[in-house]
């Protein structure tokens, strides 16, 4: 066969290849974030899936319900007392302003003392709450004006609602079938990358496991650890609303400088109430919470199974959540994890010579591969 037919051939096949995969991607994009999750996740709590197959005799469709249900109730029973706390908040502020637009709500004396927007608050507050029925007098004015704003927030809120909702199930459905069918699934992933990567496949496909599940374990047990820490510090130093608080801030925690900005924001509302001690200790504590959870415990739950940097680790969650959302804090230091394999195949002199590995690797002058350690 010339060598024209052949480049040909070789063509024709990329192109139908690359037609294959496009159309998969287009079908399958609007669950792509869903699988994705489930993926995560089936990879990251195998071994309770392992630890299901023993309870259930080895009887695989039993044991991935089984995993799926624990799975399950660990994710929907915190949402749902989210859901309850935000619930009961939204019921108290509710009570307030129907009581302020009843017989009026005067300005607290401590709103003044507010540095920088304590003049513009209490304007606020006299204008619109302190005598009563201002409040549905201002609304009755601009509703109609705003009735079609509020019904597009309403569906644009009530349809991203929804669509977390259908993602959150979908992802659980996906992951019965990844449990049942996830060694299977393994194998045949494992049989394309050794056919397309040959012996530079060992290296990449040992470290993913490994680094998602230190991630999910980073970003699950120390965020929820936070989060109850915090709303216990709210509750202590008299913050309304310390439940809805305390997840806020560890959600904002993520987002470079939010969480002790919101910190700081709460200490001078407590310090302008009169309460400067539970302001000083909210504002010490919380930040000590929030910097000893978020750049010390969490980086070392990741390193110990990425075996990346500190400022790697920082990286890959600050950079992957800008980039990706929730799911970069995972993907994030994966990629980099990925990536450090790659430099340190790339070291690999085939001849006679590697860089030094560090714990793993052996003295320059000798011959080096990649061992079982290193691969792991």
């Amino acid at each position: 066969m010339s060598h024209e037919k052949l480049l040909g051939k070789q063509i024709v096949s990329l192109l139908f290849t690359c037609v294959i995969l496009l159309g998969a991607f287009v079908v399958l994009s609007p669950f792509l974030l869903a699988i994705i999750w489930a993926a995560i996740i089936a990879t990251a709590s195998w071994q309770l899936h392992q630890w299901s197959l023993r309870r259930c005799g080895q009887r695989n469709g039993l044991a991935a319900l089984m995993t799926t249900g624990i799975i399950s109730v660990l994710l929907v029973g915190p949402t749902v007392l989210l859901v309850v706390f935000v619930a009961q908040d939204v019921i108290s502020l509710t009570h307030f302003l129907t009581h302020a637009n009843a017989v009026g709500e005067p300005a607290p004396t401590w709103l003044i003392r507010l540095p920088w927007v304590g003049e513009r608050v209490l304007d606020l507050w006299d204008r619109y709450l302190t005598q009563p029925a201002q409040l549905s007098s201002v609304l009755d004015e601009t509703i109609a004006a705003r009735l079609s704003v509020i019904q597009d927030t309403a569906q644009v809120l009530l349809l991203n609602l929804s669509g977390r909702v259908a993602t959150l199930f979908f992802a659980l459905w996906v992951l019965f079938f990844f449990y049942r069918d996830g060694k299977k699934l393994i194998g045949q992933i494992n049989l394309i990358g050794y056919k397309w990567l040959e012996r530079r496949w060992p290296p990449y496909v040992h470290q993913v496991p490994d680094a998602l599940r230190a991630a999910v374990n980073g970003l699950v047990i120390v965020g929820f650890g936070e989060a109850v820490l915090l709303s216990v510090l709210f509750w202590a130093c008299g913050v309304p609303s310390a439940v809805l608080f305390g997840v806020a801030t560890a959600g904002l925690a993520f987002v470079p400088m939010a969480a002790p900005l919101l910190l700081a924001v709460l200490g001078l509302v407590l310090f302008a109430s009169g309460a400067s001690v539970a302001g000083v200790v909210l504002v010490v504590l919380g930040l000590m919470i929030v910097l000893g959870a978020d750049y010390t415990i969490r980086p070392m739950l990741i390193q110990g199974g990425t075996q990346l940097p500190f400022l790697g680790i920082l990286f890959g969650i600050f950079g992957g959540v800008v980039t990706m959302g929730v799911v970069g804090l995972i993907i994030g230091p994966v990629i980099l994890v990925l990536l450090l394999v790659f430099f340190r195949e790339a070291a690999i002199d085939e001849e006679s010579v590697s860089l030094d590995f560090g714990a793993h690797g052996e003295a320059p002058g000798n011959r080096t591969r990649l061992t079982s350690d290193q691969e792991s």
